[in-house]
């Protein structure tokens, strides 16, 4: 056979026309570069919390299931922590709507964990009965308390002092008197649940006064920023990991996010302000109109450059712009605040509208392109490729170089691509000499040398998940099979970097990739059956988790390098081995051990993340896998 012919049969990817993808091709010959069209990441700067754990109150990057998670937590307990102490009809409305959006519309599989408690005939009729605020945070601590038993069986439940099993709180049972009741709960326990449950949740002075200076730890009680920023994580989240065409509950679940922050937010100045443009009749008419996941993610855009407008005009942001900030809309240039000023004595006929499109973009209408543009953007920010129940870890399974000499520097380098970009096979053919586990370079006369951790990276869209990916290579179906070859040969031959020898022959020519496979395959010292076979049975995964990988990273050009997660060069500029030389003499990481330059949070390492109580004492357990 022809090569392409059995690649073709064995792989079974070029013959699979997915979602009309066939005749794609959207690699820019702008500046040398390959870009995943209409996606905005971090630009030529790096994702400020790049290589590390993002949090949800300090971060460019979409969020992971943990950070999505302790965002939710957030939202639940401090709107819970500052409700009246007795409800009025509104205060009940509100806090059911919050608590029904995260049984009913979060994303991934944990939305299916918390349906199951949340429908559990007991947890429903404490639900009904919540008529008080220490009532609303008792529901919330059984809940999350249920939350942490699924994920995690032997942990305590919150807080440990008062020595709960953790067996109470697995719901549903078959026996519904076995878990822990809210009803007729012991005073002296209802008391300490509260006061520890007060303690983390409420800052002693109100989250309006209190700005903590420091907000990345995990045991603060969230200030007025922590608790919008969340609010604002669930909110977009929410929105790009809807369903295409969501169900009516679906909907009637996203929808009221909108209402209950006008009835419980718990910050009574943002409260007043949202007050202000709430009932503006096409924000309502916008609201009542969301039929889809492209109409949930505009309408939360608009909502957030409302808010951050009105923050600005109020002169508390003054250096800040509507979303996407640097982005030119073709005849509308960028986004101003005359378009989100709500309510302003022009806001009827000023302001952006989302139910109609126009020829070209004005100040009050989006033409199709630019519609479509800023939903990509959105999702960049928001939404990772493949979803967020994925590990986000991409490197090879094996070191391919032993440890460093002693005192030797280090030097992680990150080289993000696409099989087919041309670009990138110029980069590869440069660079692919210097890429050995001693890292030589001349500076000043000097011959530097560091040890080498190299990892390779594939740039593409999933419109699928990860278990059940639907991958678009930007260059067509053939690149998606030179890509899982590719990392193939990365998963089977680490060592040494001899998959870049295979990588690096096959990018010789890629306007033939794949079938340069067999030829490339044998002077790299590799066999083409492993590959082929790893390619048929594991390649999907393995590019899926890369896609996912880049897109959490912020990456949406390629050639892209990031150098020990710090410093990020797009292209391969002339000088390249400068920057490198300059960075290994200068960055105080490149001294650390290669763990710690290698840094990120691993699958083990972010399912034991937890959040501390006040005093040291361990609190809400936050999973991977977990809201």
């Amino acid at each position: 056979h022809h090569f392409t012919e059995m690649v073709t049969h064995r792989v079974g990817v070029i013959v699979r026309k997915r979602r009309g993808l066939a005749g794609l091709n959207s690699c820019l010959a702008v500046a040398l570069l390959c870009a995943v069209p209409y996606v905005m990441g971090c630009g030529d700067k790096i994702c400020n919390d790049y290589g590390v754990e993002p949090r949800f109150d300090d971060s460019d990057r979409p969020p992971n299931a943990v950070v999505l998670g302790r965002a939710t937590w957030t939202v639940l307990h401090t709107t819970a922590a500052y409700l009246p102490d007795k409800f009025s009809a509104d205060d009940k409305d509100g806090f059911l709507k919050i608590v029904h959006s995260v049984a009913i519309v979060y994303p991934g599989s944990a939305q299916e964990m918390v349906y199951d408690i949340y429908t559990d005939p007991t947890v429903q009729k404490e639900l009904d009965a919540v008529q008080t605020k220490e009532e609303a945070m008792l529901w919330c601590w059984k809940l999350h308390n249920a939350v942490t038993a699924r994920l995690f069986p032997t942990r305590v439940p919150f807080p440990e002092s008062v020595g709960l099993k953790s067996s109470l709180f697995t719901i549903p049972t078959p026996e519904s008197q076995h878990q822990f009741q809210l009803t007729g709960i012991n005073s002296v326990l209802r008391k300490e649940i509260i006061d520890a449950l007060t303690t983390r949740w409420v800052a002693s002075d109100g989250l309006e006064v209190h700005q903590w200076s420091k907000r990345d730890l995990l045991n603060l009680p969230p200030d007025r920023t922590m608790y919008g920023r969340a609010f604002w994580t669930y909110m977009h989240t929410t929105s790009v990991y809807l369903p295409h065409t969501p169900n009516p509950e679906q909907l009637a679940a996203f929808k009221g996010i909108f209402d209950a922050i006008y009835e419980v937010f718990a910050c009574p100045v943002c409260k007043g302000h949202f007050h202000l443009f709430y009932h503006d009749p096409v924000l309502q008419a916008e609201h009542e109109a969301i039929r889809s996941k492209h109409d949930a993610i505009l309408f939360v855009w608009k909502l957030h450059n409302v808010v951050t407008t009105d923050g600005i005009l109020r002169g508390q942001w003054p250096d800040r712009r509507p979303f996407p900030p640097h982005k030119k809309l073709d005849g509308l240039g960028h986004l101003n605040t005359s378009e989100f000023a709500i309510p302003s004595a022009t806001s009827a006929q000023d302001q952006m509208r989302l139910q109609a499109t126009c020829a070209t973009s004005t100040p009050t209408c989006l033409d199709k392109q630019d519609r479509f543009e800023i939903i990509a953007d959105v999702q960049s920010r928001w939404q990772i490729e493949g979803g967020i129940d994925q590990p986000l870890r991409d490197d090879a399974p094996l070191a391919a170089c032993g440890p460093p000499a002693a005192g030797q520097k280090r030097l992680r380098m990150d080289m993000y691509i696409m099989g087919k970009c041309p670009w990138c096979a110029k980069a590869m053919d440069k660079i692919a000499d210097t890429i050995k586990c001693d890292y030589t370079c001349e500076r000043n006369g000097a011959t530097l040398s560091a040890r080498l951790d190299f990892q390779v990276h594939m740039v593409g869209l999933n419109n699928g998940t990860y278990a059940n990916p639907w991958l678009r290579a930007i260059h067509g179906p053939s690149e998606l099979v030179g890509e899982r070859l590719e990392l193939c040969a990365r998963q089977h031959y680490p060592r040494d970097y001899q998959y870049l020898r295979f990588l690096h022959c096959m990018d010789l020519n890629v306007s033939i990739v794949p079938i340069r496979a067999p030829e490339c395959a044998e002077s790299a010292g590799m066999d083409l059956d492993l590959l082929v076979a790893c390619a048929n049975m594991e390649g999907e995964r393995l590019v899926a988790g890369s896609y996912g990988f880049s897109s959490w990273m912020g990456i949406e050009i390629t050639p892209t390098f990031v150098l020990n997660h710090k410093k990020k060069v797009m292209g391969l500029p002339d000088n390249f081995t400068d920057i490198v030389c300059e960075h290994i003499a200068e960055d105080p990481d490149a001294a650390t051990s290669l763990a710690q330059a290698t840094g990120g949070v691993g699958r083990a390492e972010a399912d034991a993340l937890v959040m501390e109580g006040p005093l040291g004492a361990r609190a809400w357990l936050i999973g991977a896998a977990a809201i």
